[in-house]
């Protein structure tokens, strides 16, 4: 980042490190407000009815990772804390340069509202919370516009010095570099760059307790580890989200016991009573389905490194998986016939002992008898209509996998502020012998089109 510094001091004004204002911090605040805001869009009610009725119903999902739902909100819920704990440590960092005393002690304040009860002072749908992800969204965005122009005058200041010869005329070119300095001074006033620690930390600090407030209040039933969140009468009355759920709400024994909802929860084979539990301070909570004891993984696990032995993502398949799969899918909807050199690509991407069980299964369809009659044709149908059926549930699966990655890679970098693919909708989670079961089955299918194909091409040629 030297260079940055560099660049915006020849733009106007020196780097002073000792200034209450962000400065070159404000890139690292603004991909933490993008993040922020992020989840918080990730947890409104639409996007919880496209995840329950989406990735979470799909039959890839359903058959490959698990068809309990709680299971996979427990899944969601560690991932969406997981991506809240990454925000949470700039925002404990920052707030170290804050003036405020209750701003300086984020961290602490963080770190007592997850062992204790959280009193929802402030909704998730109030317009307070909505001003003040506008804003963020808002800083974000011209932070990133200082980070674009600041590039673009570098690579210009790096061209001017290779131009400086005899007779070449570079008074257009100083025009250009004298614009963008224009627009880095413009975008540093209404960037993160020039706000004070305190205006930054305060915006994100805000949102960080709200969002984990949402988390626990919408998963509160799946996970029991989770907080139990105290919410008024007034307020849980009007709540709409996940209205067929019972929330983990902290019971008032002196006063009432108030659920979100009348109806019950989730899952068909789920139906039972709501049951009382302990949260961490020894209050009585009303929790629905509760993950099953054999999913818990240790609280030091991350989310990536939780996937049971038999699933790909323990086995370090699922980006290598989800590869062959987009390319099978490729090829079968390809308006061409399988050339023998994608075919051999595929091929030489299985393991081992993919490799022999696709011999294996091979020779149960390609049979002498079979190839030397005149069922090619219809065979070839045949297939093209099974493997129709498995693509369509196994290649959403791939899909997302690769867009999960693309989305983890690229995290450092983006600044925007959309909705990002779980993990528990990708291969990673997928059972290993299923995934590559579907997977020879899909390339025996298509090996069988090869042939059949192929020998009626030459058998009209």
């Amino acid at each position: 980042m030297a260079w940055l510094s560099a660049a915006v001091d020849k733009a106007g004004g020196p780097f002073s490190p000792n200034k209450s204002t962000l400065q070159i911090l404000a890139f690292e605040a603004a991909k933490t407000m993008s993040r922020l805001v992020a989840l918080y869009k990730s947890l409104s009610d639409d996007e919880l009815f496209k995840l329950r009725k989406g990735p979470m119903k799909s039959l890839g999902v359903a058959f490959l990772n698990s068809m309990d739902e709680s299971y996979l909100l427990g899944l969601a819920c560690k991932e969406k804390l997981e991506d809240l704990g990454h925000a949470v440590v700039v925002v404990s960092r920052l707030s170290k340069q804050c003036i405020d005393d209750e701003l300086n002690r984020f961290e602490i304040a963080y770190h007592n509202k997850k062992q204790g009860i959280i009193d929802v002072g402030v909704d998730f749908n109030s317009r307070n919370v909505g001003k003040a992800i506008e804003k963020m969204e808002k800083y974000a965005t011209a932070t990133s516009a200082l980070y674009a122009s600041l590039v673009a005058l570098n690579e210009l200041e790096v061209s001017e010095k290779k131009m400086q010869k005899p007779k070449i005329n570079i008074d257009y070119f100083n025009e250009e570099i004298n614009f963008q300095r224009k627009q880095v001074l413009h975008f540093r006033q209404i960037s993160l760059w020039s706000q004070t620690f305190d205006t930054s930390v305060g915006l994100m600090a805000r949102i960080v307790f709200v969002i984990y407030a949402r988390i626990c209040t919408i998963f509160g039933p799946f996970v029991p580890s989770l907080t139990c969140i105290y919410i008024p009468k007034r307020k849980a009355l009007h709540m709409k989200v996940y209205p067929e759920t019972s929330y983990c709400l902290l019971v008032d024994k002196e006063k009432y016991t108030e659920h979100a909802s009348k109806s019950g929860p989730i899952m068909k084979a789920s139906r039972t009573k709501p049951r009382p539990r302990r949260s961490h301070s020894d209050q009585l909570c009303l929790s629905g389905p509760i993950m099953k004891a054999s999913r818990t993984e240790p609280k030091n696990k991350s989310l990536i490194q939780s996937a049971p032995g038999n699933t790909v993502g323990a086995a370090g398949l699922a980006l290598h998986y989800a590869n062959i799969i987009i390319m099978a899918e490729s090829c079968f909807y390809s308006t061409t016939s399988i050339s023998n050199e994608s075919w051999e690509n595929m091929y030489e991407m299985l393991p081992i002992s993919l490799k022999h069980a696709l011999r294996r299964k091979l020779k149960g369809h390609l049979s002498k008898d079979v190839e030397e009659s005149d069922e090619g044709q219809g065979l070839a149908q045949g297939w093209k209509e099974a493997l129709g059926e498995i693509i369509g549930w196994l290649a959403p699966v791939a899909h997302d996998t690769l867009r999960w990655q693309q989305e983890s890679d690229s995290q450092q970098q983006k600044l925007d502020s959309e909705p990002t693919a779980l993990l528990m909708q990708t291969l990673h989670f997928s059972d290993l012998e299923k995934t590559e079961a579907a997977i020879v089955e899909v390339l025996v299918g298509l090996s069988c089109i090869y042939t059949y194909e192929g020998r009626r091409e030459r058998h009209d040629g």
